[in-house]
């Protein structure tokens, strides 16, 4: 008897150990395949964002094509909490930490109202008093002296006055009479009235027939043709100034911040580049926005190519074909007087198309070395035709990698948003930096961002967002190293932290 109880006690034994065995196996299989079925709902999810974004790029196309209106923007209606206290501190309690979630450093991202604001001038002096009797005064009052209103006022009134030109007569019988003043250039209007017509039309934008009107409404005598004239002749300094504001500035400067923007005129597609930094502003238009064309916007200031060595260093870092390298050594050194001059000689060699556009582009970056301008470092948002000699990025460029990341659950969302606050932290330590540089702040700057971009995610886009912000390769288009923008930044503290003074005017 007590045998078979203990054969039953171990059979019951197996029994519940098999049993407990299968019951977990059930578990871990089930836990895998749940597992692979939130992998496969999170990549369809992914995928259904992806061809949302490119049914939208198509309906946008088709809208062009049709000639309709495009799709309006309209803002999300974020009504405010019942409370009535708005939603800034909404946003407040969003950020506040939670038992689960530490508190999130506060960064100081940069916005459009950071802007410095120009301040009031002052009041000019006064230059007479005028005394106002009081009215309604009761009798038997006492005189308490005057009570000061300053008032400011300014007077258009139109003038006229005439120069007598000497004449004199030589024995020869020639007549000589004198010159008007230089500063009339050659107008019959003073240098007042011609500063203000150039100021409210180029500078306001007010046009020819409304200030046409204007001046004859406080008593001008001009014609609209005058008027024409006025505006477009006459003006050989600001012409002079203007040629040579890129020279002047690619000088003195180290660095340059650039941007472009496209518009169609007259059925063609067109292009206005900005170069600018803290110190000057100068505007090009032109019919491309190639890497070729913004080479060319630099060598504005200087007439003549020359092909260098280190035009040919360019070409052998594009892998230019070796067939064309033996067709470009004999003009080694060769100076041409023009482009024109240029392209024929390379017409006459069998080089058009896209040979003859690498080998310009190779002509002007060495011609631009040889004319002093190859220290400079290119300040841009990332587009590769600005990416020449030295290049840095704008950090708010750089940034937009990561914002317009759509996360598709919980998870990437908040992996997001604390990607993107490591990155504005990683901005306000490098800020910190620019005031008072030290190694202990750039080690921080370099760690900090070094954790950054070797942080892992599960979600995909927003790995390859980090991974752009690793990009350190060496680029065939220039002979230097390609770095991060805060590379740049830590080694050179001339050049800024944004694109901003560019990218405004784009």
């Amino acid at each position: 008897m007590v045998n078979r109880l203990s054969s039953m006690h171990g059979f019951f034994s197996t029994r519940r150990t098999a049993t407990r065995s299968a019951r977990e196996a059930f578990k871990v299989q089930q836990q895998e395949q749940i597992t692979q079925q939130q992998e496969q709902i999170t990549q369809q999810q992914e995928q259904i964002i992806q061809l949302q974004g490119q049914i939208e790029a198509l309906e946008a196309e088709i809208r062009r094509l049709k000639k309709l209106p495009p799709k309006p923007d309209i803002k999300p209606n974020i009504e405010p909490p019942d409370d009535g206290t708005g939603t800034e501190q909404s946003e407040a309690e969003d950020d506040s930490p939670t038992p689960d979630t530490p508190k999130k450093r506060k960064v100081n991202k940069p916005d459009v109202k950071t802007r410095k604001q120009r301040h009031q001038p002052p009041a000019p002096p006064s230059e007479g008093t005028i005394s106002v009797e009081a009215v309604d005064v009761p009798s038997g009052s006492t005189w308490n002296g005057y009570t000061p209103y300053k008032v400011q006022e300014l007077t258009i009134q139109a003038s006229s006055f005439q120069y007598l030109l000497e004449q004199w007569v030589t024995p020869g019988g020639k007549t000589i009479t004198a010159r008007p003043p230089a500063d009339l250039h050659g107008h019959h209007y003073g240098p007042t009235l011609q500063a203000y017509v150039l100021h409210q039309h180029h500078g306001c934008s007010v046009t020819q027939p409304e200030l046409l009107d204007w001046l004859w409404d406080v008593g001008v005598s001009m014609s609209a043709g005058e008027l024409s004239l006025l505006l477009t002749q006459g003006h050989d300094q600001f012409h002079r100034e203007k040629d040579e504001l890129l020279a002047t500035g690619i000088r003195c400067s180290s660095y340059i911040q650039t941007d472009d923007t496209g518009t169609r005129h007259k059925g063609q597609n067109g292009y206005c580049t900005i170069i600018n930094n803290e110190s000057f502003a100068w505007f090009a238009s032109t019919g491309s926005k190639s890497r070729e064309n913004f080479l060319s916007l630099l060598h504005r200031p200087w007439r003549t190519y020359t092909l260098t060595e280190n035009g040919m260093a360019y070409l052998k870092e594009h892998k230019y074909p070796e067939k064309w390298l033996r067709v470009l050594r004999p003009y080694l050194g060769v100076t041409f007087l023009s482009r024109d001059a240029w392209q024929a000689c390379m017409k006459a060699q069998g080089l058009v198309k896209d040979r003859f556009r690498k080998a310009s582009e190779a002509l002007i970056y060495g011609s631009l070395i040889e004319h002093g301008a190859g220290h400079l470092t290119t300040f841009s948002d990332g587009a590769r035709q600005f990416d020449v000699f030295k290049h840095s990025q704008c950090w708010i460029h750089a940034e937009r990698g990561l914002a317009k990341i759509h996360p598709v659950n919980d998870q990437q969302a908040m992996a997001q948003k604390w990607c993107r606050t490591w990155f504005w932290a990683v901005y306000d330590d490098l800020k910190a930096f620019k005031a008072e540089p030290d190694e202990e702040k750039a080690l921080k700057v370099w760690l900090g961002f070094h954790a950054l971009i070797q942080t892992e995610t599960s979600c995909e886009p927003l790995q390859e967002a980090l991974s752009g912000l690793a990009l350190i390769k060496e680029e065939p288009a220039i002979p230097a190293q390609f770095n991060c923008m805060f590379f740049k930044l830590i080694n050179e503290d001339s050049i800024a932290l944004e694109n901003r003074a560019s990218s405004k005017f784009a």
